[in-house]
């Protein structure tokens, strides 16, 4: 039913693939978004969630020695996966996407669950639904991770533009490093790094990848942009 692929995270400082972000797919062509939130409506959510944290875990030796993996989960989820005391590969270093949608209310144990399984907490795509610059201050995340609809139009909106500056500004209050996802284009690439950010992901890099695929990948990566793919 589930299969997952795997998105590279780019090091913009080191110019090195950091890790990667694992990505739901189903096999009957429906979005993962409509699986979820037919979950949500059915009151199964939490389920479907830890069911796909457990088949990331399974899928993780794909990923080579050293390197982070990401994995998106709501409050409850992160919660519920933490008092399961999962195995999670040491050869790793792994991480927690809060999702953006996720009410305060049921997020607020989410540092602490992460900190008790030995992951690293991401605030996902801040700026977007209850990922405010409140849910950063609170939580404390060790990733910020900007929405890719307020980061492409930068540029072009004067409200996108003080929106991503004061996220990047509460990130950097609270010491926490940056990624920005969406970015698809040479000139993306520019803005990200103008800006600082310690991360990126999108399409210029690579699109979530089958874990067969991640070799030819990761070196056509190498090739094309001269990003360092260790493992690979």
């Amino acid at each position: 039913m589930m299969k997952f692929v795997f998105q590279p995270l780019i090091d913009l400082r080191h110019h090195a693939l950091a890790g990667f972000e694992a990505l739901a797919r189903f096999r009957d062509g429906r979005t993962p978004q409509a699986h979820f939130n037919e979950a949500r409506l059915a009151g199964s959510l939490v389920d479907l969630e830890l069911r796909a944290l457990d088949q990331i875990l399974a899928a993780s030796h794909a990923i080579p020695d050293g390197l982070l993996l990401t994995m998106n989960a709501s409050g409850p989820a992160i919660d519920a996966f933490a008092k399961q005391r999962p195995e999670l590969d040491p050869r790793l270093a792994w991480g927690l996407e809060l999702h953006e949608l996720s009410a305060p209310e049921l997020c607020g144990r989410a540092r602490i669950s992460a900190d008790e399984l030995g992951c690293l907490l991401l605030v996902d795509d801040a700026g977007i639904g209850y990922a405010t610059r409140e849910r950063i201050t609170q939580l404390k995340p060790h990733i910020v991770k900007l929405d890719r609809s307020l980061f492409v139009h930068y540029r072009s909106s004067p409200e996108a533009h003080e929106h991503v500056d004061l996220l990047l500004a509460a990130a950097r209050a609270i010491n926490a490093q940056t990624l920005v996802e969406g970015v698809e284009t040479a000139q993306h690439l520019a803005l990200a790094q103008d800006l600082g950010f310690d991360y990126a992901q999108g399409f210029y890099f690579s699109p979530g990848l089958d874990a067969q695929q991640l070799p030819e990948a990761m070196a056509g990566l190498r090739q094309r942009l001269g990003i360092d793919t260790p493992g690979f």
